[in-house]
């Protein structure tokens, strides 16, 4: 079975910017980053403290001077691993902004395997390494200047990502894909059921629904979904339906109730039960803090 992706990726507003290339800081203790994929690729840097990422069902601990790459269409969460502070840093940028117009060398032997996906970037950037230093040197400069955004910033960004690309490939460091057909049958099996999920959280979902999408037996599936994503269909239901209303309460004025029924939630009290759980906090004092 495989999956169209563009009906599976990430739906999240990035923002206005004249390029498709995004950024984000997070300062926090008890981080949690809920189980999703993107086509862009996403370089995360770990400033201080440590994070276990699962990336494509294989979880990995990245710790402080360690950077994270997430390939393009790669499942992938996060977590704390205690409850000290964690400071990390966040790129992301579509490949095809790096395309040449004309077709060249550059981009048959480099551009073109990426945007194919015979070649992955690395998992783990380590600075402790020679060609880590300088990749982790660079994506620093890269955020210092869509931070600043001064004139030629446009270009000093599409400068540094070239940069980012030689220095990995100087280095011989791209990956080649190794997906097993097993392992990417289980990932588009896991995508489809997100993707339910996350087009139909406003309504009541039944398991059954989610296990028929699939074509598995529902309490296989609910096996499946637990061993492979660490909770059950209901845990990521009532996880996500909480994440899109906490978006909704930095938007918009609605009521809390309001916002409560318009992500699938019957129950009033038990919304606030499940947002004080995955945030930390009732709603009304979400809504002002955040």
């Amino acid at each position: 079975m495989d999956i169209k992706k563009s009906i599976l990726k990430e739906t999240v507003d990035r923002g206005n910017t004249p390029i498709p290339v995004y950024i984000y800081h997070q300062i926090q203790n008890k981080y949690i980053l809920y189980l999703h994929w993107h086509n862009e690729i996403e370089m995360i840097y770990i400033e201080r403290g440590s994070l276990i990422f699962t990336v494509d069902m294989v979880p990995i601990k990245v710790s402080e001077g360690q950077c994270i790459i997430i390939n393009s269409g790669q499942l992938h969460s996060a977590h704390y691993t205690d409850d000290a502070v964690s400071i990390h840093h966040a790129l992301l940028f579509e490949l095809n902004f790096l395309s040449s117009t004309d077709y060249d060398y550059c981009q048959k032997k480099y551009i073109d395997p990426l945007l194919n996906a015979e070649y992955k970037f690395p998992l783990v950037v380590d600075e402790k390494s020679g060609w880590g230093q300088s990749v982790i040197k660079e994506f620093k400069k890269a955020l210092k200047i869509c931070d600043l955004k001064e004139q030629g910033w446009e270009i000093g960004i599409k400068a540094s990502l070239y940069k980012i690309i030689f220095l990995i490939a100087h280095s011989d460091m791209f990956v080649k894909e190794k997906n097993t057909s097993s392992s990417n049958y289980k990932i588009n099996l896991i995508k489809k059921s997100l993707h339910y999920i996350q087009s139909n959280y406003f309504k009541k979902i039944y398991i059954d629904d989610i296990a028929k999408e699939v074509n598995l037996n529902p309490q296989y599936f609910c096996k499946f979904f637990k061993a492979n994503i660490g909770k059950t269909p209901v845990d990521y239901i009532n996880q996500y339906r909480i994440g899109q209303a906490a978006k909704m309460m930095r938007m918009n004025d609605k009521k809390i109730s309001e916002i409560c029924f318009d992500v699938g939630f019957e129950n009033f009290s038990y919304f606030i039960k499940k947002f004080k759980q995955y945030k930390g906090y009732t709603p009304g004092v979400y809504r002002y803090t955040r």
